[in-house]
């Protein structure tokens, strides 16, 4: 049976039920745990998926081939050739079609679509919108221990695209409205200059879908109209691939979407680069 993927870069947990043996999976959650100074660390997701995790999913891990092993920090994007290593240990071929999905909120899924098909131009990856809980609570099956073993993929990702940008080029940024994913309290506390707060986690409705209605509104409110280039950011990479997640799901052109890997784990690096605290004044 050939099937052909939505237009959204979201899928729904129906349609997904529906096409369950056409796809291949991606289960990208990642573990949370609070520390004593309580602050929260976060770690491989394979316990979690061990646990718990859709049927016939494999594990992509963060933590592991879907980052690059030498980042400074969490999260760094891996080059074409690990990733293409990391799917093809997956089962993925060049003309597979992915879907990604976490156990949280949906932004670890959206890291890996935004690599996928930002950054790499590999268009044949959605991600299930409302996660694993959606799934949980729509269709209720899921599965427990190791993924089932698969063939060994051929997919090849071609040279990566200009989207991703270093601390030296938010540095000399002047063109690109700064758009920080974090949530509201977290951009108070700390965040780049002349930023523009667009939390992801408000951007989702109460059953964890993305409302493109919010997001429309959020935009206007921001005095953002589409295709003005953004350069979106937040702690590590992570929230802000939700919020580029959420705005092409609005509709929004993700080749416009330019991310500062580093975010502020690189920005805060230094403690001589300047930083700005709580909100935003419009004059």
């Amino acid at each position: 049976m050939s099937i052909s993927l939505p237009s959204s870069p979201v899928v729904s947990a129906q349609w997904l039920a529906e096409h369950l043996q056409h796809v291949v999976m991606l289960d990208c959650s990642v573990a949370r745990s609070a520390e004593s100074n309580g602050k929260t660390a976060f770690s491989s997701g394979y316990d979690t998926f061990l646990q718990q995790h859709l049927p016939n999913a494999q594990f992509a891990d963060l933590f592991g081939g879907f980052s690059a092993p030498q980042g400074r920090f969490p999260f760094t994007a891996p080059d074409a050739r690990r990733l293409s290593e990391a799917l093809r240990l997956l089962g993925v071929n060049q003309h597979s079609l992915i879907v990604t999905y976490d156990q949280l909120n949906g932004a670890y899924a959206a890291r890996v679509w935004y690599l996928l098909a930002g950054v790499y131009g590999w268009c044949n990856v959605r991600v299930l919108d409302g996660g694993y809980a959606r799934w949980v609570e729509t269709q209720g099956t899921i599965e427990t221990g190791p993924a089932h073993s698969v063939d060994y993929g051929d997919i090849q990702l071609d040279a990566a695209r200009p989207l991703l940008r270093t601390t030296e080029q938010v540095e000399q940024n002047t063109q690109h409205p700064l758009v920080c994913a974090l949530r509201r309290e977290l951009f108070l506390q700390a965040h780049i200059p002349g930023s523009i707060n667009l939390p992801y986690p408000e951007l989702l409705n109460s059953d964890g879908l993305i409302d493109t209605l919010r997001v429309a509104e959020a935009l206007r409110d921001a005095g953002i109209t589409s295709p003005q280039e953004l350069l979106l950011y937040c702690g590590g990479g992570i929230n802000a691939a939700g919020l580029a997640l959420a705005l092409v799901t609005a509709g929004y052109p993700i080749d416009a979407l330019l991310l500062y890997d580093d975010s502020l784990n690189g920005w805060l690096s230094d403690n001589h680069r300047p930083i700005a605290t709580g909100p935003v004044i419009h004059t």
